[in-house]
């Protein structure tokens, strides 16, 4: 059924003017993605009935599992319920951007295990400024909708620039005109119905490149705005190994009377 669902949408795509090789390359990305989110739900589902299996046996022959089995594999089951959880999510934002992503409006990306918006900040601004354009707006506000029927989430708003360097009067650097324009977006998003306790900023200037810089086309597309859907605690991979120390050392033995 989705592959039918997908082969409409790439033919009312074509047919409303969209070129049909960026299209399919966009569509390859994103089952690309989708794939790369199934496979890491399988792999923890394989390991967590290696697992229960391995248990089963030795309650069979013992009466008793391993307690490092065990634990194992409580941990194993939770970060596949988070893994879900982002395969959820990240078909559920596929489905609510589908027309900007098909316009060539917005791209939905995962790095470094996050679920990224990717707008492009050609469309958002003009060259070394931070007031958003009509076009912006309209997208950024398509952009609100969405977010705001997303509970339970936080989201960073990030600026991105290229590595040609910017200096006047308002910017002394590429971090100033990053953070300014990451601001921008999100007094728009805010003005657009997205809750303040929701959002925050961050500015990378040209130090954090999606792509290479050596070509226009690289360049034009680290020049962007990342909404970064910030994961919940729970998502996160526990670290036991951590525990310890973090807890604070036993006061000192008062000195032996002699």
């Amino acid at each position: 059924m989705r592959s039918v669902i997908v082969s409409l949408a790439c033919l009312l795509a074509v047919g409303c003017g969209v070129p049909r090789s960026q299209y399919d390359a966009a569509l390859a990305d994103a089952s690309a993605r989708r794939r790369a989110c199934d496979d890491e739900a399988a792999a923890k589902q394989k390991r967590i009935d290696e697992l229960e299996a391995k248990i089963a046996e030795a309650e069979g022959k013992a009466g008793a599992a391993d307690e490092a089995t065990r634990a194992e594999l409580e941990e194993l089951r939770r970060q596949k319920a988070a893994a879900d959880a982002r395969l959820k999510l990240f078909e559920d934002f596929l489905a609510k951007f589908k027309k900007m992503i098909e316009a060539g409006k917005l791209d939905i990306t995962v790095r470094r295990g996050q679920i990224v918006l990717a707008l492009g900040t050609d469309i958002l601004f003009d060259t070394g400024k931070t007031e958003i354009k009509p076009e912006g707006k309209a997208a950024l506000g398509e952009v609100a909708d969405v977010l705001k029927s997303v509970s339970g989430r936080r989201f960073q708003v990030a600026g991105h620039t290229d590595t040609v360097p910017i200096k006047t009067k308002e910017f002394a650097s590429n971090w100033e005109l990053s953070t300014a324009r990451a601001l921008a977006v999100i007094k728009l998003l805010i003005d657009k119905g997205v809750r303040p306790d929701t959002l925050s900023a961050a500015g990378y200037a040209e130090l954090d490149p999606a792509h290479s810089n050596a070509t226009e086309a690289g360049k034009a597309k680290n020049r962007r705005i990342e909404i970064v859907i910030v994961p919940n605690i729970e998502d996160l991979v526990k670290m036991p190994e951590l525990a310890g120390k973090a807890k604070p050392s036993a006061p000192p033995k008062p000195p032996v009377k002699r």
